[in-house]
């Protein structure tokens, strides 16, 4: 994926790290088979626009600048065409590559306490696999550079240990894989945001059904995106066969309340651990 020795993010180590650990113990990737099914099936189901503005979100607050998105259709990249979401804000870094090969384990962390911005959102750094309803194959370039993960590499890695553990546990699978745990640095070619933006996913859609939903979901993005992420000022959504259209200054079409608060701390006894590190919430 990458000219051999380019791999800023060092992905090589993740990649290892997780070889490793499910060739010395396969339930453990068993484990996170089920674990990243269960959210593509489940709780981030046809939320894959609304994780992509989540994600800008918080690129723009982390650069303390407000953020512009640009969701596009292009009908002409791959067989059945592909979703793309550019975004301003702070790039793609080896914090962020970390959690886009974690399960529940979010890079924004590292801003908490304290210096953790009021206006991030999401909670477990879970959110990007909502992109596998649609593909097998993302893509995250960004300035700094770029990584991917894909299907097909995941099962070449797991034949290449040699695991007869493995391999059986990936033929009753009937070869399906984790995708985002074992990430590929990107070429340097491929790593390019459009002019004007800082990072760039790039989603091949799977099959016409995800060609049919990812036009969907794109028809329906409207004011509310807006409204629910204030990080965001502008949205462009470009669709084959239409003019694009550009979502901004909500607040001058809709009266809108804003309020933020912190929580007692005996309020979040009982919750996790991460959980209670939120000690602010933005509204």
């Amino acid at each position: 994926m990458a000219e051999a020795g380019a791999d800023p993010f060092g992905t090589a180590a993740l990649r290892r790290a997780v070889l490793d650990a499910w060739t010395a113990n396969p339930d453990r990737f068993r484990e996170d088979a089920n674990a990243e099914a269960d959210l593509v099936a489940g709780a981030y189901r046809d939320r894959v626009v609304v994780e992509l503005a989540q994600n800008a979100a918080d690129a723009a607050v982390r650069a303390g600048a407000p953020g512009r998105l640009l969701v596009r259709l292009d009908p002409g990249d791959g067989e059945h065409g592909a979703l793309l979401a550019a975004n301003t804000g702070a790039p793609l870094d080896r914090a962020g590559v970390r959690a886009l090969a974690s399960l529940r384990a979010s890079a924004k962390r590292e801003d908490e306490p304290a210096s953790r911005p009021a206006r991030a959102v999401g909670r477990f750094g879970v959110g990007s696999s909502a992109v596998l309803t649609l593909t097998d194959a993302p893509s995250f370039a960004s300035t700094t550079g770029g990584i991917a993960f894909a299907a097909t590499a995941t099962r070449e890695a797991l034949a290449a240990t040699g695991s007869p553990a493995l391999l059986a546990e990936l033929e009753a699978r009937g070869g399906q894989v984790p995708v985002m745990r074992l990430p590929h640095p990107l070429d340097p070619a491929d790593a390019s945001p459009p002019p004007g933006y800082d990072t760039v996913v790039r989603l091949p859609l799977r099959d016409a059904a995800a060609a049919r939903a990812a036009r969907a979901a794109l028809a329906a993005v409207d004011d509310v995106l807006l409204l629910a992420l204030p990080a965001l000022v502008e949205v462009v959504v470009e669709l084959p066969g239409a003019p694009p259209r550009t979502l901004r200054d909500v607040e001058d079409r809709w009266h809108v309340r804003r309020a933020a608060g912190g929580f007692p701390a005996g309020d979040l006894e009982g919750l996790p651990v991460e959980e209670r590190r939120r000690a602010r919430t933005a509204g």
